[in-house]
């Protein structure tokens, strides 16, 4: 239980129970003038096992009342002291009196001041009887510069109790991907970073949330990400097609233009890809592709060297040659477009015993960006073939 304590019901106060709601953390709040029902708050906060007491107001005060409840000796805290004098030279105002400074700087014995950023007083905490005393001004942004900076760090971020899912996800913008995880409730934390379309997503329960809201959590994420999904670790496109490929004996054969080699450079990164990889071709020329690949000339100067026919033949040449799997890639990485042809056009053919089933992409980005998204786009095209 986490015990808050003010004399009105603040934006801060307000802001301080919508974060403690969202990490589901059980709250009690006591809005009271009264010192004597003040203390007997505070009494009953720290001696029957509260995990912390937060009193927001004035810093001074409460500092003082909290002393006077446990008998606890005052002192003058220099740090204070040097946050508020280097506070008015940044803005330019008068430091104040002595007698205010004894008010503002006084802390009860083995309790700590924060640094303050807008205005003179300066939070305090400090533990006393295994529960964790927070004295913070009643500010609404002093209030959550030190929940985010000091109090969410020692009341949650330690909890082991935590339950972290990470998933990976491939082909949806970043824009996308935020706006599916807005529809997870609010006291979900979700982190996502996309690079080339495959984006790495965190999600973090709150402490001792019931095991029924995670089970409806993770079933509305599946729902919203659905077949985008092709890992629930942090692991790479290319090492989730490697364990795949191995776990099915199956080979791999890739023959690439646009990407000059980057499909088979990611499978063998990882370890285990000998056992995979049968072969990987750079077939970058129009010569190399008629005769690396069996094309006939006629046909690439009959549909352009970019197009959905010539990469269903360099798919089908290719697997002729033994593997279990082909994947072909052609396109136009840029800068310039070619033959009427829009920069990051892109034709990638998966092919297997069932036949060969051609892709067409339009990337964007620099020449390299458009490289890799393609590169991880036939290795997510393979890993769909396969597990369907």
């Amino acid at each position: 239980m986490i015990k808050l304590l003010a004399k009105n019901y603040s934006q801060a106060v307000a802001y301080l129970q919508d974060k403690l709601n969202l990490e589901m953390a059980e709250n009690d709040l006591q809005l009271t003038k009264s010192k004597s029902t003040a203390m007997e708050y505070a009494r009953n906060a720290v001696n029957c096992g509260a995990k912390a007491l937060i009193v927001v107001g004035n810093v001074g005060e409460s500092c003082s009342f909290f002393a006077e409840t446990f008998n606890l000796q005052m002192f003058y805290d220099k740090f204070a002291e040097r946050n508020i004098l280097q506070y008015c030279k940044l803005a330019h105002i008068d430091v104040p009196p002595q007698y205010a400074m004894d008010k503002l700087c006084v802390a009860p014995e083995t309790f700590n001041h924060y640094a303050s950023s807008y205005g003179y007083q300066c939070a305090c905490y400090g533990e006393y009887n295994k529960c964790n005393v927070f004295f913070i001004p009643d500010d609404s942004r002093e209030c959550a510069v030190v929940y985010e900076n000091y109090l969410y760090k020692i009341l949650f971020k330690g909890d082991s109790s935590s339950l972290k899912y990470v998933f990976k996800v491939f082909g949806l913008s970043q824009r996308d991907v935020l706006a599916r995880l807005n529809s997870l409730p609010r006291n979900v934390s979700r982190q996502c970073e996309t690079t080339n379309l495959d984006t790495k997503i965190v999600i973090t329960f709150p402490p001792k949330c019931l095991k029924s809201f995670v089970k409806d959590t993770l079933e509305r994420f599946k729902m919203q990400f659905g077949e985008y999904i092709y890992a629930n670790s942090d692991k790479s496109l290319s090492e989730t097609l490697v364990e795949l490929l191995t776990s099915l004996n199956k080979t791999v054969s890739t023959a690439e233009s646009v990407t000059g080699g980057l499909i088979a450079s990611s499978i063998v990164d990882i370890s285990g890809a000998s056992a995979v990889l049968y072969e990987g071709v750079v077939t970058y020329s129009i010569a190399s592709k008629c005769k690396r690949l069996g094309i006939n000339p006629h046909f690439i100067d009959e549909y352009g060297v970019v197009s959905q026919q010539v990469a269903q033949a360099m798919a089908q040449g290719l697997r002729q040659n033994g593997s279990d799997i082909a994947i072909s890639i052609t396109g136009i990485a840029g800068p310039k477009s070619e033959d009427g042809l829009p920069v990051g056009l892109c034709y990638i053919g998966i092919a297997t015993e069932k036949g060969v089933t051609v892709y067409k992409n339009i990337f964007v980005g620099d020449r390299n960006a458009i490289r890799n998204q393609a590169a991880n786009m036939a290795m997510y095209f393979a890993y769909k073939a396969l597990t369907k």
